[in-house]
């Protein structure tokens, strides 16, 4: 299962309970307005001049001496750094949309960063999800994030240009290992904040709500599960004696002592 954390107001987590749950909707966000500013990161490897040469020859033989010369020289000098790491990171992520899901529901890290304290839900994503999303306009990848200490190596005209953002749109640091990330890459317009796509909303197997979910969002859950018997409707909850989460159904008119503050 896939799992993706929503917070807001209470009113905001009914207008996306209403879009995502209920029609489908997935929204890729834009890779220049994630909360951390130092995602996407790269170090950049110049390649040895014959390398660089030789695939120009083949990839770009219409380049003349003096074109060659200008962009062999971007690797050198004072501007290096602007020229072979800033702008081409700009450049790439201005254009890049990414749908970010995780592969466990149970963090309490997450219910505190990303459902408002335990206020909003996690949507409950069938593994079919994937198929459906490979079927999207200007799909480019999806797969397990990577956490690591130092960025990955771009390695200029020595891979495909999938091999070479491969790492770049998929590592992040070590710090956000406990997000257990899996992430859904579009490539669409430029600097837009987001892109929204729909897929079946049957692939919504059901939602589990944050400990101080609103009223009137469990009702919401229950109204829909009351159309679609399959459709899943937990809260969560931990024991006194434990700090380990666990999720109970969610029963109209029921409310369970959860632990909570």
């Amino acid at each position: 299962m896939f799992y993706k954390f929503v917070g807001g107001t209470e009113s905001g987590l009914l207008d996306i309970f209403d879009k995502a749950v209920v029609g489908g909707s997935l929204k890729f966000t834009s890779a220049l307005g994630f909360n951390d500013p130092f995602e996407f990161k790269f170090v950049s490897v110049p390649p040895e001049r014959e390398v660089f040469d030789a695939w120009h020859a083949i990839n770009d033989p219409s380049r003349n001496a003096a074109e060659l010369e200008h962009g062999w020289a971007s690797f050198s000098g004072n501007a290096a750094d602007w020229n072979t790491n800033f702008v081409p990171r700009q450049n790439l992520l201005r254009g890049l949309y990414v749908l970010c899901l995780a592969r466990r529901w149970d963090s309490h890290l997450m219910w505190a960063h990303y459902s408002s304290d335990h206020r909003g839900f996690a949507v409950i994503y069938r593994p079919e999800l994937l198929a459906a999303m490979q079927k999207l306009t200007n799909f480019e990848g999806a797969g397990d994030v990577a956490y690591r200490s130092q960025p990955p190596e771009l390695r200029w005209f020595q891979a495909t240009r999938e091999e070479m953002i491969g790492p770049i749109v998929s590592t992040k640091s070590e710090e956000w290992a406990y997000e257990c990330e899996f992430r859904a890459i579009l490539s669409g317009p430029e600097r837009r904040t987001a892109l929204y796509q729909s897929v079946n909303s049957d692939l919504v197997a059901g939602v589990i709500l944050g400990t101080r979910a609103p009223r009137s969002l469990v009702a919401e859950a229950l109204r829909l599960q009351r159309g679609r018997a399959d459709f899943v409707v937990r809260q969560v909850t931990s024991s006194s004696r434990s700090y380990v989460l666990s999720a109970n159904d969610v029963e109209a008119n029921t409310i369970r002592y959860g632990h909570t503050l």
